[in-house]
Order: structure tokens, then C-alpha cells, then sequence
């Protein structure tokens, strides 16, 4: 069986989504042949303000990520906190009810974390 890696990108500023998409694009570059890799991004606190709307820019960064298997999910209670409806954000972001319980539960699921 393949091994896999799995890593958990946490995002909490505005500011720092940037260098979760370079972390995950370079993490990504790094599969060895018959290597499995796994890359979730959870945002919370103030960094779901760039999701609503995505610029441009951060929004085909993150399409790009999406195409190769990365998942990229939005705190609800952060969206509620800064009155950004769920169903405003762009359909390749998921939201989880609580992002730092979701932090957790990777975590002892095996995730690596990591926050850039």
C-alpha cells in the first residue's frame, strides 16, 4: 500500500494565505513515485474576509489547488462573525461548523499541522 502523507494548512490572517498556497504547492511537488499526498486547508478568524469575494488572483490560486485534490475549508462561525453567508463563498470552498475543532480532529486523525 502507497504511503501517504497528510498536512493541515491553517490559515488565521488575510495576510497569510499567500504562504498557504506556496506550502501546499511546494508540498505537493514533493511526491515521490507511489506516494500518496493529502493537503487540507482550514481558514478561520479573520482570513475567511479574503474569501468573500476572492479576488481574482486568490481565487484561481485556489481553483489550482482544488484540481490537484486539495481541500480548502471556511469556518461557519468566523463566516457568521464577519456576516458572510455561506452560500456567497465560491463552490470549490467548504465550510466546517467549528475550525479550530476541525484543527483538532485532523490532528488526531494523523494530520501533520502546520500554519504558515
Amino acid at each position: 500500500m502507497p504511503e501517504s502523507l497528510k498536512l493541515v494548512l491553517h490559515v488565521a490572517q488575510v495576510d497569510k494565505w499567500e504562504g498557504a498556497i506556496s506550502n501546499a504547492a511546494n508540498f505537493l511537488k514533493t511526491a515521490a513515485p507511489g506516494e500518496h499526498l493529502e493537503i487540507r486547508i482550514v481558514a478561520n478568524s479573520d482570513a475567511v474576509l479574503a474569501c468573500a469575494p476572492c479576488s481574482p488572483k486568490l481565487l484561481e490560486l485556489l481553483e489550482m489547488l482544488t484540481k490537484h485534490g486539495v481541500e480548502i475549508f471556511l469556518c461557519e462561525n468566523s463566516l457568521k462573525k464577519h456576516g458572510i453567508p455561506a452560500d456567497s463563498l465560491p463552490p470549490i470552498l467548504k465550510t466546517v461548523p467549528a475550525g479550530i475543532r476541525t484543527l483538532v480532529d485532523l490532528q488526531n486523525e494523523g494530520w501533520r499541522y502546520v500554519r504558515p
